[in-house]
């Protein structure tokens, strides 16, 4: 398994929201976009913003009830990717007991952030299905469009 990070969300050419996992422990840092819901994006982009909606989203809810039941999100974990669907679990424990319950991943990418909980991805899944970070930066080097800003390039914004 492969320790990842959001990277950011951002929408591909049809605008459909893409959040991009990056592996945080290669050195040649590897990108991995997973097409998700635009509310499950839109979750993800405020999260890493820091910003707070003003009523809770479904996975803040999420987050408040495993609190109140004393149980703890201990990691989320993209385990396989079958007919350009991914799967994911979230990893919980309550008390001495350990779950594992099934998640679309956008909604376990969501929740994590939400209680800090690190995420992992199938090393086989990245190594299909990533593309080096240094790629996107060339490309946008090759397309003329470094005095571009990340609102430019068709980042998510809210």
């Amino acid at each position: 398994m492969i320790l990842v990070e959001v990277a950011f969300v951002s929408v591909d050419a049809a605008g459909s929201p893409v959040v991009f996992l990056r592996d945080v422990d290669r050195e040649e840092k590897r990108l991995l976009p997973i097409w998700v819901g635009q509310g499950e994006a839109i979750a993800i982009h405020l999260q890493l913003k820091e910003e707070i909606p003003p009523r809770p989203f479904t996975h803040d809810l999420m987050r408040n009830i495993i609190e109140v039941l004393s149980a703890k999100v201990e990691s989320i974990h993209v385990h396989s990717l079958k007919d350009r669907t991914f799967f994911a679990l979230i990893n919980l424990t309550v008390g001495d007991k350990t779950m594992q319950i099934d998640a679309r991943p956008s909604d376990s990418i969501a929740l994590a952030l939400r209680v800090n909980a690190p995420i992992f991805v199938e090393e086989e899944i990245i190594d299909k299905n990533s593309f080096a970070e240094g790629d996107l930066i060339e490309k946008k080097k090759a397309s003329s469009l470094e005095d571009l800003d990340d609102e430019d390039l068709g980042r998510f914004t809210v």
